[in-house]
């Protein structure tokens, strides 16, 4: 269907929130809060929650199609590409920003944040870029999104409404008795684990539902969606307003897991009904540019803020606090469009074409391969703790370049292709064989290299042999377990 464009400016409002929550509105949120409660434009919980709200509405528009089959590898590629990218750029401006301890920081943590699983295990929630830990939850809702759906195509309207509410009503009662219990003790498990907040992205879908089953045919006056959603938004703000100045909430409960989600979910489905003159100012091409770029914003904005604050305090200006104060925001909402039109859509554009000949499912296997190939190499020949933690950075180093290289190795020797798991066994294993081989050697050059300048002791040669039979092990028993199990053959079929 139709895109509904005034939904589209709203996240960069949410978004703005967040960044006035993080510290760096600065003369913007001064101004702002002259007329606005303070309480509201700090609210990151409530948009937060908005967000994953609005993203099971939108993503039941774009894909709530019963008559069609659903593809769930094209959904899942499809999401990958439009979050990964910028989310791999914000994850490897944390590294600059860190650079002299990154060597420092365990593995595991690393290997969370660039699987985006980080939120699944609280003490590295907040790892690397903070804000980072809701593309955990997106993630998520991606992955149950597309079951959710095919079970929704059987479902009546009204007993997905019954649903949806009887999830959020558990879901709260479950989690606020855990957060008078165990908060703050267990404050990073209760704040962003991504089951809690399941419930907000469910009502979003469904409502989504309901827009396109009976909503968008529902004919009512003119002045009726307009006062549903003010009326949703003055609901939702006094009780913002009303319980940050509240001393009588236990451990001075928050909004993040979703409390607010059945307001929310009223409020979008109001303004996608709304064809008064909000709508049509939500909808100026300029005010839905800026809410295009909101993604960037968000995943950027902390590397962003660290960043420009380290090069200011390295200045020689007299008050760089105040400068970050007045140019961070519009030199962010600047940058965030340049990325989003010169960066982010190219990149996309480029990796789609990429993956056209690529199993995604083999690639982000391949990944785990990859990790687990170079931990299993160096704790194999060291198998003394002591000596395995001195080569902690050839390690790391050894990782970083597997982990880019290996991948464009395989896609450029055309070990990622499909249509290699279901040929004759040269077909199969030459690639793979080619790609892991190249792969090896020039990784055994670059840790050379690093030793022949003095960065490493020692230049262990039985770790590149380890590393050469796992990966090349592991990787051919992947692509003969796809090829039994029949992973991607459906995309090799004739149209």
């Amino acid at each position: 269907m139709k895109r509904i464009d005034q939904l589209t400016f709203t996240r960069f409002i949410a978004i703005i929130v967040v960044l006035f929550f993080h510290g760096s509105g600065g003369v913007y949120y001064q101004a702002l809060s002259k007329f606005i409660p303070p309480a509201l434009l700090i609210s990151a919980t409530t948009s937060v929650t908005y967000l994953y709200v609005l993203s099971g509405f939108v993503m039941s528009l774009v894909y709530f199609r019963p008559h069609e089959k659903f593809s769930i590898g094209k959904y899942w590629t499809s999401r990958i590409l439009r979050l990964y990218p910028l989310y791999l750029i914000s994850f490897l401006l944390v590294c600059y920003y860190y650079i002299d301890y990154v060597a420092r920081i365990k593995p595991q943590k690393t290997l969370a944040n660039i699987f985006v699983v980080q939120a699944w295990w609280p003490p590295y929630a907040q790892s690397f870029n903070y804000a980072a830990w809701s593309m955990t939850v997106e993630f998520f809702f991606y992955a149950i999104f597309p079951f959710f759906t095919m079970w929704a195509y059987r479902q009546t309207t009204k007993k997905l409404i019954w649903v949806s509410v009887a999830v959020w009503v558990v879901s709260q009662v479950i989690h606020n008795i855990l957060w008078i219990g165990y908060f703050p003790d267990y404050e990073n498990f209760l704040v962003y684990f991504p089951v809690f907040h399941l419930s907000s992205f469910i009502l979003g879908a469904v409502g989504g539902i309901w827009f396109l089953r009976e909503g968008r045919g529902l004919v009512v006056k003119s002045f009726v969606s307009p006062l549903v959603l003010l009326g949703g938004i003055l609901l939702m703000s006094a009780y913002v307003v009303i319980s940050s100045e509240s001393t009588q909430m236990p451990n001075k409960l928050q909004l993040m897991t979703g409390l607010l989600a059945p307001v929310l979910t009223v409020i979008i489905a109001a303004l996608a009904l709304d064809k008064s003159r909000i709508s049509t100012f939500f909808n100026h091409p300029a005010l839905v540019a800026l809410g295009e770029t909101s993604y960037g914003l968000y995943i950027l904005h902390v590397p962003f803020i660290w960043i420009y604050q380290r090069a200011l305090e390295n200045s020689s200006l007299t008050n760089p606090q105040l400068i970050f104060d007045y140019t961070f925001v519009p030199l962010m909402i600047g940058s965030g469009l340049l990325i989003h039109y010169y960066v982010d859509q190219p990149l996309r554009n480029w990796l789609k074409k990429i993956l056209q000949r690529v199993s995604l499912p083999l690639l982000i296997l391949d990944l785990v391969i990859i990790a687990l190939s170079v931990y299993l190499s160096f704790r194999l020949r060291f198998d003394v703790r002591r000596e395995y933690a001195s080569y902690r950075s050839m390690t790391l180093l050894m990782f970083w370049s597997a982990f880019i290289l290996r991948t464009v190795f395989s896609v450029r020797f055309n070990a990622l292709n499909p249509a290699g798991f279901y040929g004759s066994f040269v077909e199969l294993v030459r690639p793979v064989l080619i790609s892991v081989t190249v792969g090896s050697i020039v990784l055994a050059g670059i840790i050379f290299t690093g030793y022949f300048l003095g960065k490493f002791e020692n230049y262990p040669r039985s770790v590149f042999v380890l590393d050469w039979a796992l990966m090349f092990g592991l990787s051919l028993g992947a692509r003969f377990i796809f090829r039994f199990l029949g992973v991607d053959k459906t995309e090799l079929q004739p149209a």
